[in-house]
């Protein structure tokens, strides 16, 4: 049994994004042979530790607004990624060298939190890097307009990623990502390619819940929507797909459900059958009747979660062509593609009125994520790492 230190930049409950799942799914798993406490900023309000009883201790630190935004200012004359200084406690930072000792290995979740691994630690050190942040944002910056400020910021954030992400690669023993494409790009940039390895994404198997029905009118839409690339999709959708499907269909609605901001709340709700649910207790109350999860994004690197949750409960995924070739599903078995909004919109009407294609996406999709995405079986690699 070892002791491991996992460090993240989020608390990872309750479980909406893709960051807090994969850290959620990582803890669970390595605590059942080890024994792993958990570092991390959140709100101390928020935190109930009973959700997370499988660390052997969960620590938590509170940062605010005033010491983000100095931060951020420090880690641009420093010459590092903005989100650095977003994300930086020193107080966390210094409970982490005080303690490291303690500890035969320790994880960082993401490159944000790469900065909280001691200068000094003897023990394994591993990334978990999981997507490769710089083209994620280059992604981002295609698909902004000239006119938006994030634009330009974003700019600027992705030469800082890609000199840090050069600079960090080196000093773990292992970096982790879930998608093979993102680990070849990364063996570009760093002479030992053999520390990066590929350790897929996992996900629970869940009830099959979805049942085909005429009635059937809930289009669903999980992550965490004041992240960029899920905003735009909802935004994408509200205006320009659904109105459509409402001029033949106008009982169906689109749920999004996860984390949103107050802004982002407001003006997708000023769009006709948007309904936003923003973090739920119980997801099956709210998916149950849904004709397909959607996943639509234009921004994608890695493996899009979301697509993995609606194929768990057996609801037939319909996704973007850029989040498809990150996966290894089979279209049209498995899940549907699409390729632009006119062919989307073909999609989920196919779906609505077609009860065997429906049912049997729906099986197959289900079947898959017990035989290949299980989390048990995904992350066994993660017991030769640590």
């Amino acid at each position: 049994m070892k002791k491991i230190l996992f460090i993240s930049t989020r608390y990872p409950f309750p479980i909406f994004g893709a960051d807090k799942l994969r850290s959620f799914d990582i803890l669970k798993f390595l605590s059942k042979k080890n024994k792993i406490d958990l570092v991390c900023l959140g709100d101390k309000k928020e935190i109930k530790n009973k959700n997370l009883s499988f660390c052997s201790s969960v620590k938590v630190f509170q940062l605010n607004f005033i010491s983000r935004i100095i931060n951020i200012i420090i880690s641009l004359f420093k010459l590092e990624p903005l989100q650095n200084g977003y994300y930086l406690s020193t107080e966390m930072k210094s409970f982490i060298d005080s303690n490291k000792h303690k500890y035969d290995s320790i994880i960082c979740h993401l490159l944000r939190s790469s900065q909280y691994m001691p200068a000094k630690f003897e023990g394994k050190k591993v990334l978990e890097m999981t997507d490769l942040t710089s083209s994620n944002y280059q992604q981002s910056i295609k698909q902004l307009p000239y006119l938006n400020p994030l634009k330009y910021i974003y700019f600027i954030e992705k030469l800082l990623v890609e000199r840090y992400e050069k600079k960090n690669l080196k000093k773990f023993d292992n970096i982790v990502f879930v998608s093979n494409i993102d680990a070849k790009k990364a063996r570009e940039k760093i002479s030992n390619k053999e520390k990066i390895c590929v350790i897929g994404s996992a996900q629970n198997f869940n009830t099959k819940i979805f049942k085909y029905k005429k009635n059937n009118n809930k289009i669903i839409f999980i992550g965490n929507i004041n992240y960029l690339p899920n905003k735009l999709a909802c935004k994408d959708f509200s205006k320009n797909v659904l109105k459509k499907i409402n001029l033949k269909y106008p009982e169906i609605k689109f749920h999004v459900i996860g984390n949103i901001g107050y802004l982002n709340k407001f003006f997708l709700q000023r769009h006709k059958n948007v309904i936003i649910h923003g973090k739920v207790n119980n997801l099956k109350n709210v998916i149950t009747n849904s004709i397909c999860g959607l996943c639509n994004v234009k921004i994608s690197t890695g493996f899009q979660y979301k697509i993995l949750t609606y194929m768990s409960y057996g609801i037939p995924a319909v996704v973007s062509t850029n989040s498809f070739v990150n996966t290894k599903l089979k279209k049209n078995k498995e899940v549907l593609v699409f390729s632009n909004n006119d062919k989307l919109i073909e999609k989920i009407l196919y779906l609505k009125n077609n009860k065997r294609i429906a049912n049997r996406l729906s099986k197959n999709s289900h079947m898959v994520t017990k035989k290949k995405y299980d989390r048990n079986k995904v992350l066994l690699k993660y017991n030769k790492i640590i």
